[in-house]
């Protein structure tokens, strides 16, 4: 009995010490050299890390050279089973002004090790609410309005359907 709770005690101080020392800036550079292979760069950004989260300030997406959109904060949680993304304040810029003015003001994605190709995303904005997911084993996303307030200038690329509008795309 005392071996199970000395080998349950020392995989827990394990999986502690993994999560406190993970190396979260690390780990963001590797995944910003493989969005920079499809086109997509993070710049300007101001990186802080602690020991729960990784901090993006002020950060701005470039697609092939052309700003998309800046955001006010990007917090990622690196949890070891369930990893979330906080995005806040994103804003259209270039061409994807051309949408209208639509402003993101909260975006969170979760992603759990159970569902390791499916990633739930809630967001909220000036179009209203949205609940949706990716499904990256057959490159879908699914994004349906759920509260919508002013959704006029998102009309043209929305569908409308039995429980209200949506939006899919393959990618």
């Amino acid at each position: 009995m005392r071996l199970v709770k000395y080998t349950l005690l020392f995989l827990a101080a394990l999986l502690i010490g993994l999560y406190i020392f993970m190396p979260k800036t690390q780990l963001y550079y590797k995944a910003e050299e493989f969005l920079a292979q499809k086109s997509i760069v993070i710049g300007n950004e101001k990186i802080e890390s602690d020991l729960r989260s990784l901090r993006l300030l002020h950060p701005v997406v470039y697609f092939q050279g052309a700003d998309l959109v800046r955001a006010e904060a990007v917090e990622i949680k690196p949890y070891l089973l369930i990893n979330s993304v906080i995005v806040t304040n994103i804003e259209p810029l270039g061409i994807a002004k051309e949408l209208g003015n639509i402003t993101i003001e909260n975006l969170s994605l979760k992603h759990s090790v159970l569902k390791p190709l499916y990633v739930k995303l809630e967001s909220n904005g000036t179009f209203g609410e949205a609940n949706g997911y990716i499904d990256l084993k057959n490159h879908f996303l699914h994004i349906d309005i759920t509260k919508p307030k002013n959704i006029q200038p998102l009309q043209r690329v929305l569908k409308k359907g039995e429980k209200g509008w949506y939006y899919e795309s393959k990618f």
